[in-house]
This record gives structure tokens, C-alpha cells and sequence, in this order.
């Protein structure tokens, strides 16, 4: 057992290197801090981080201080974990993501470190640097013992250091928490600058015992080169049409692709046969958020963090309200949750968003928003083109529907908790008689456009924001996986005086922010301010990319590779896209080569 002397010099040796570890720590400082309050923030997170990360440490290094050959083993712990500081610090500064398995496998594999630009330089340093970190852990050591010696001197001194520290950690969460409720961006947009950093947010919280308004108007001002993102690429070149088209973009929540079927779809069906239809079809997430997100952004869905924490409007609505557009948003749930309202459409006034139908379930609420968007395409009298966004939500959740669209039977609810395969039939066709009637909705507001004349003027897009498995790959609702039923979603594409056809090969909701941008006179070459490349570019994807909260996913025909994009979410996946089962040791190798591609697009438009 160790004696009492032997524990202050641990804590000792631990204090040098809390210390050290708030030295490489201040490298995150030099990607933020443009506003003093910035400034601030990150150094009161970067202390509090730290002070969270010791405390998990602390506990991890105790026993291994009381065993035999505490030296070398404590030693090599503290030097391991200094090693992954200072490898997330660079591994931040090149991707804008911090470690994980995905960036482990560039950083290992043969080639993976060329294909980003970096070779036997990078190598290098990164064997000085662990040289070093090692050289400083045989440092501690010698100086532990006299270190200890001052440091319990007064008694008083450690109890006083860790009340500074502790309030740290206070101030931190505070501050993040104030940041929260009051949109303040120098604060929010730093929830991911450290590794594994905790932000308190209590928005929910507020909005519900205090009446806190969650939707409030956001105007965000951020001093000029304050940013982190560098979007769009390069400035947009616009030659406005003479003749400039309304955009109408209906999304069914949930709407998988293998929905687009005649007796389901019907009015989206007839509309398909004036349209473009693409059969191969893929959202850029697995849930709402970045479902719409890389449909208005055209972005890989890693960005909606910057752009959130920033209120950065999407170029598409840039161009739109330049262009003289008036703005319908129609929707069954408010667009403050998730965020649209900070990101999607953050500079949209709010006297153009129709969120808070009558209450009622999702067929009350689809009702109402779509009399709304009847209303409106109808009584139109301004003489500019407009946008218009309809977001129906009955196919979502609970599947609700009016009787008399009760198509497939038998339909009825089933306890989750017995949920099987066996017996998800009344549930899934359930979930089928939502869809068809969101289909009549969608027909309401088709037929508005027809007696408005607005065939003739008017860019439809009727989609899916992402798809809704029933167990045919094992596992039941969205927002968990990456198979087809999941991420693959109808899409119809009218555009007056273009042929009706039916494309097959891989499309994206990263296209449709291009395609629209072509139509309102952008010249810029889409990769400056999009992933995508167009609906009906010759170039074509080797790969589809789609996003979730902390996981990503490269599609194949065959298979798919699931990517970590948090460092607790693991190692890679290779998924058979057949039977959604987890394929052999070797199965990454072809995905290799692909992720360094992958890696430049997720971080090209930030700085």
C-alpha cells in the first residue's frame, strides 16, 4: 500500500501534467477567439475541459500508480494520453473533426496520410513530438517528489486550487448555458472545439418551467474574418433570369423510397409522369436534420454544426432573397426543433413561416398547413416569384390519416415494446395509408398550382427528408442506420418545359441546391458552394455520402462503411447492404481509397 507522501507526489505528478495538457490544450484557442468574449469562453472551456478530463484520468491512473512498477506504468498511461491530445489538436487543425476510428484508419493506412497532401513530414513530427511528450513524463517523475513537497507545503493551497478549478468549470457551463438561451454565437458555435467537451443547454429546459421562447428571431453579426466557415468558396457570379421560376418543394416526412408507387402515391405519381423521376435516390441523413439540411444546403451534414453555431444562411436563400422572392414556409412542426429557423431559413422573416398549425394530430395539422399553402398560391398578388417550402409531418411518428385513406388493412398501432418482425404488418401499413394521404394533400396543392397558371411557371419537387425502416434489416424507425429503407427517398422533379424522364443512376439531395442555382442565373461552378453536382450533371458519384449526429456512412451498391465522427462511437463498420449484417476484417480495404475524398469534402469549406 502506498503511504501518504506517495499520493501527494502522484497527485503531483498528475498536477505537471494537467499543467502540460492545458499547454497543448491552448493550441484550440488559435481556431476560435475573434471577439473578446470568444476569447474568454474558449479559455474558461479550455481550463474546465481539462479539469473533466483529469477527473476521468485521475481515476483511470490510481490503480495503476498502487501497482508494481507504478513508474513505468503511470508513465506510459499519462504519456498515451498526452500523445492523443496532441494528436487531436493536429488532427483538428487538418479535418475540423477530432480523433476517431475514421480519422485513425487515413492517419494508418498505406496512403491514407497522401491522399490528404500530407507525407513523411507529418511522420516525422509526429515521432519528434511523442520523442518529447516521452522525454517530459521522465521529467515529472524527477520533479514529483520536490514538486509535491511545495505544493502541500500549505495545506490550504491544494483545497484553494481545486475551488479555482472547480469554478472553472462552473463559469463554463454557465456561460454555455447563458449562450444557449440568448443565440449567442461567440459562445455556441465553440460546443465542439474540444475533445469530448460537455456544453450544458438548457433551452428545453427554460421553454418549459420559464416560458423561454425558442423561436424567437435570430440576427447574428459577426465581426468581418470572424468566421470559420469559407462558404460560399468564392463569390457568386448571378445573372438573374428574365423570366425567373417559382420553387415549390413538398417533403413528406419519413417518405422511403419504394413509396413511389401508383396506388400510394397517386397525385405525386401523375406528377411524376410530366417530371423528372429519379429512381436511385438518396437523402444526406438518416433523420429530419440533415435530411433537409443537405437539401437546402447542398452540404455534407457535418456542416450543420458551424452553420448553426454561426446562424449562416444557406446560398440558396441568399440568392432567392437578392433575386426579389417571396417566402411561404409551411410546416406541420415548428421549425425551431430542429434548428431550421437558425440555419435552413435563419434570415426568412417570421411573418412568412406558417409553424404552429391548429392543434391535433399529424393529419389535423397536414390539413391546416396545406389550406394554408392553397391559400396562399392562389391568392398570390405581388408579382415576384416565390419559394415556397411544405413540410408535411402525419407519416411521421404516430402515421395518422383520416379514414377514408385507410387503404391498407389491416392498420393499427403496435406497442413498441413488443415490437417484432412478426408482427409489424398493421404498422407498416399504417405508416402506408399516412403516406397516401399525405399524397392528397400533396394533390391540393398541385391542383392550386394548375388553376393558378403555375405549371407554366413553377418548379415542383416532391421528396422524402429521409426514409422509415419496418425490421427488413432488422431494426424498426429511422435515425438508427444507413440501409436503403432508411436513406433512399422518392424524388420528382418538374420543371416546365423540360422532358419528362427516368434517370437510374445515384443521385443526392446534395443536387438539389446546385440544380435550383443553375435556374436562378448562378454562373460559380457548383463545388463552390455545394457537395453536390447537380441533378442532371454528367458527373456522377463513386460513393453515396450520408450523415446522423455522430456517424456518417459511405454507400456502395453492395455495401456500406459506417464512419465514426465522435470518438465514442467507435471503429469503422462495413455493413452488407443486403442484410444490414456487419461484413469480415478485410471488407474496408475498397473503402479505403475513398476516404481521404470523403475527409477533403467534409472540412473543404471550412477554414
Amino acid at each position: 500500500m502506498a503511504s501518504k507522501r506517495d499520493f501527494r507526489v502522484f497527485w503531483a505528478f498528475l498536477f505537471q501534467n494537467f499543467l502540460l495538457s492545458m499547454a497543448v490544450g491552448s493550441a484550440y484557442i488559435f481556431f476560435r477567439g475573434h471577439t473578446p468574449l470568444e476569447f474568454i469562453f474558449v479559455c474558461v472551456a479550455l481550463v474546465s475541459n481539462t479539469v473533466m478530463l483529469y477527473a476521468a484520468v485521475s481515476l483511470l491512473a490510481l490503480p495503476f500508480y498502487l501497482a508494481p512498477g507504478r513508474r513505468w506504468t503511470l508513465g506510459t498511461l499519462l504519456w498515451a494520453f498526452q500523445l492523443a491530445l496532441v494528436t487531436d489538436a493536429g488532427v483538428y487543425k487538418i479535418f475540423h473533426f477530432h480523433l476517431n476510428s475514421m480519422v485513425f484508419n487515413l492517419l494508418t493506412t498505406p496512403g491514407g496520410l497522401a491522399s490528404l497532401d500530407q507525407g513523411w513530414e507529418m511522420k516525422g513530427l509526429f515521432l519528434g513530438l511523442a520523442a518529447l511528450l516521452l522525454a517530459a513524463q521522465w521529467i515529472f517523475w524527477r520533479l514529483a517528489p520536490s514538486a509535491a513537497r511545495r505544493l502541500f507545503a500549505r495545506p490550504r493551497l491544494p483545497r484553494l486550487a481545486l475551488a479555482v478549478l472547480l469554478l472553472f468549470v462552473v463559469a463554463d457551463k454557465g456561460m454555455f448555458a447563458w449562450g444557449t438561451l440568448y443565440d449567442t454565437t461567440p459562445i455556441i458555435r465553440n460546443d465542439q472545439l474540444f475533445p469530448l467537451y460537455q456544453p450544458l443547454k438548457v433551452r428545453s429546459f427554460a421553454n418549459k418551467y420559464f416560458g423561454f421562447r425558442l423561436s424567437a428571431p435570430v440576427r447574428v453579426d459577426l465581426p468581418k474574418g470572424a468566421s470559420d466557415l469559407r462558404y460560399p468558396e468564392k463569390p457568386l457570379v448571378i445573372v438573374p433570369p428574365k423570366k425567373p421560376l417559382n420553387i415549390l418543394i413538398l417533403v413528406v416526412d419519413s417518405m422511403r423510397y419504394d413509396m413511389y408507387r401508383p396506388d400510394i402515391l397517386v397525385n405525386t405519381w401523375a406528377l411524376g409522369k410530366k417530371s423528372s423521376v429519379f429512381m436511385s435516390h438518396y437523402s444526406g441523413g438518416d433523420c429530419t436534420r440533415f435530411g433537409i439540411f443537405s437539401l437546402i444546403y447542398g452540404l455534407y451534414g457535418n456542416y450543420w454544426f458551424p452553420m448553426l453555431g454561426e446562424r449562416r444562411e444557406p446560398a440558396l436563400m441568399d440568392v432567392l432573397m437578392k433575386e426579389g422572392y417571396d417566402f411561404r414556409l409551411f410546416a406541420a412542426s415548428a421549425l425551431s426543433f430542429p434548428e431550421f429557423n437558425k440555419t435552413c431559413f435563419v434570415d426568412v422573416p417570421r411573418k412568412d413561416i406558417y409553424d404552429k398549425p391548429k392543434p391535433g394530430n399529424g393529419a389535423v395539422r397536414d390539413d391546416d398547413i396545406t389550406q394554408k399553402a392553397v391559400d396562399f398560391i392562389k391568392n398570390r398578388k405581388s408579382g415576384k416569384p416565390y419559394f415556397g417550402f411544405v413540410f408535411f409531418d402525419a407519416s411521421h411518428g404516430s402515421y395518422d390519416y383520416t379514414p377514408q385513406y385507410e387503404m391498407f388493412k389491416p392498420s393499427h398501432f403496435v406497442n413498441l415494446l413488443l415490437l417484432n418482425k412478426s408482427n409489424i404488418l398493421p404498422l407498416f401499413n399504417k405508416y402506408k395509408n399516412a403516406v397516401h394521404f399525405d399524397d392528397h394533400e400533396i394533390g391540393r396543392v398541385l391542383d392550386a398550382v394548375r388553376a393558378s397558371g403555375g405549371m407554366k411557371d413553377t418548379v415542383i419537387v416532391v421528396t422524402g427528408d429521409h426514409g422509415e425502416p419496418f425490421f427488413e434489416r432488422g431494426y424498426y424507425g429511422h435515425n438508427q442506420s444507413y440501409s436503403a429503407e432508411e436513406v433512399r427517398v422518392p424524388f420528382v422533379f418538374y420543371e416546365p418545359g423540360r422532358k419528362p424522364s427516368v434517370i437510374t443512376y445515384n443521385t443526392s439531395h446534395f443536387d438539389l441546391a446546385p440544380t435550383l442555382m443553375r435556374l436562378l442565373g448562378v454562373k460559380n461552378p457548383a463545388s463552390d458552394y455545394s457537395s453536390g453536382h447537380g441533378l442532371f450533371s454528367p458527373e456522377r458519384w463513386p460513393f453515396m455520402p450520408v450523415f446522423s449526429w455522430d456517424t456518417a456512412a459511405i454507400v456502395r451498391k453492395d455495401d456500406t462503411m459506417v464512419l465514426p465522427l465522435q470518438a465514442y462511437k467507435g471503429g469503422l463498420k462495413v455493413m452488407n447492404n443486403a442484410t444490414w449484417k456487419e461484413e469480415g476484417e478485410t471488407a474496408d480495404a475498397p473503402f479505403m481509397p475513398l476516404l481521404g475524398g470523403f475527409q477533403k469534402e467534409a472540412s473543404r469549406f471550412l477554414r
